[in-house]
């Protein structure tokens, strides 16, 4: 039976999350630790953890451009996140309560994001972090079903290293939560206000980076989006569908 489309959005509706406004506790010596933060992404997620008063520290390459976090009030910790010790030590550099993966590959190979994914999974659980958040992308996990048919072949690989860091962060222990986007629109592109986060893995959209930096914010200290995988997309932006592509 075939379901209109007007009804698979009714349905859909039924799955966005609400997120319920919550008091931040006071921060602490750390507050939070970002990584990727230097990114087109991770940088929209400290500039809206910045204007909410949040303490941030952001892990970094000694090479990193920090441009786009120019004039911003964090803090900087040094290493490379594919060397264990240097993990270990940013973990341990003061008291976090919350972690922030914004990651980002570039030139690196796909096993980054599983390496990393570990690393950081461990010595969030190791160090007592309250929180975990992951940004990662449609197509891991159980949600590959609604990835587009002409790409799951070249994304395969980069899936499998994505699903298994999202495995690591879940098994450690950690009360997580994984944001994953499907399509981001050109770096710069505005805010719409409209982006959502749903808890049905076949909704595949297109969401800015801003509206990311915004929704991450909405998660942090926020018991709704604890324990649970998320598909971040806007309605009000091309490509937004829910339910599975045509094979």
């Amino acid at each position: 039976m075939k379901l209109s489309m007007t009804w698979i959005r009714a349905l859909v509706a039924l799955s966005i999350v609400v997120l319920s406004p919550t008091a931040s506790p006071e921060p602490t010596d750390g507050d939070v630790l970002v990584f990727g933060g230097t990114g087109q992404l991770g940088s929209e997620v400290v500039k809206a953890l910045v204007d909410a008063d949040h303490s941030v520290t952001v892990f970094v390459r000694p090479s990193s451009d920090r441009a786009r976090l120019r004039d911003l009030p964090v803090s900087y910790v040094l290493g490379d996140v594919l060397k264990e010790a240097d993990v270990e030590a940013a973990f341990k550099a003061a008291r976090f309560r919350v972690v922030i993966d914004a990651l980002a590959r570039g030139g690196a190979p796909v096993s980054f994001y599983e390496v990393s994914g570990r690393h950081l999974a461990k010595w969030a659980s190791a160090t007592g972090v309250k929180q975990a958040i992951l940004h990662g992308s449609v197509g891991a996990g159980d949600s590959m079903a609604t990835y587009p048919p002409s790409r799951r072949g070249a994304m395969k690989a980069t899936m499998a290293a994505k699903t298994a860091a999202e495995n690591a962060l879940i098994d450690s222990g950690v009360n997580y939560t994984i944001i994953r986007n499907a399509r981001l629109p050109r770096h710069g592109t505005p805010a719409t206000g409209q982006a959502r986060l749903y808890e049905d893995e076949m909704v595949f959209g297109t969401v800015t980076r801003a509206d990311l930096g915004r929704l991450t914010l909405q998660c942090v200290d926020n018991p709704d989006c604890l324990n649970k995988i998320f598909h971040a997309a806007d309605e009000s932006l091309p490509g937004w569908r829910a339910g599975l592509e045509p094979e």
